[in-house]
Parts: structure tokens; sequence; C-alpha cells
């Protein structure tokens, strides 16, 4: 069986999948990426890009993570032909609506604290 080529985690494009093979750096650097998940074995999907390329939003175990490029070229990948999973929602929408902090608007706070008189 051959080897499929091993890349950074920074090449992938919104979409596109691959499963991590290894983590490079040292010390805490290397143990707060695989406190996020960044373990061997496991699949990432790139989310979205910042308009101006940098950071990158990335779906690992269904939780959205941002990195920089710089951090995300540490994470050692070898690419799958196609999404194995998909995050929940559309690509530049929030999960909670796009009102703010609540979710839901005014109405409907829990206490009434945000009614009008």
């Amino acid at each position: 069986m051959r080897a499929r080529p091993t890349t950074s985690l920074a090449t992938l494009e919104p979409g596109e999948a691959a499963v991590v093979v290894d983590v490079e750096g040292e010390g805490a650097f290397r143990r707060r990426l695989m406190d996020m998940g960044f373990t061997k074995g496991v699949v990432v999907s790139a989310i979205k890009v910042a308009p101006l390329g940098d950071p990158i939003e990335y779906c690992i175990g269904g939780t959205h993570v941002t990195l920089r490029q710089q951090e995300a070229r540490q994470v050692v990948v070898e690419q799958v032909s196609r999404p194995l999973h998909r995050h929940k929602g559309r690509p530049g929408r929030s999960l909670r609506g796009g009102r703010g902090r609540g979710g839901r608007g005014r109405i409907g706070r829990g206490r009434g604290l945000w009614r009008k008189g």
C-alpha cells in the first residue's frame, strides 16, 4: 500500500479534510495543540479563512478552533479524498443566529431584564 503524501494543516482549503499525522513543536505550544484535540488519527477540516488569509478556522471533533498560519504549519496532516464529517451551520454565519450574545434578541431572555416598559 502506497503512503499518502503529508502536508501541513495550513495548506488545506475550506471544505477539505485531513487526518492528523503528527504535531511538531516543543513544550507548552505542542501541549496546547494536543489539548485542543490535534492528536494522531483525528480528522480535521478547514471551515473558513479570514479575509486577509490569517487566521484559519478548523473543525476538529465537532469543535471550531481558529489557528494562525504559523501554528497550523506545525500540524502535519494526510489529506483525505473527501470530508468525513461536516460542521453544523453555514460558513460565515454564527451558530447563535447572529443577533448578539443571547441569540434570540431581546424577547424571551428569561427574567424580563430586556423587555420594553
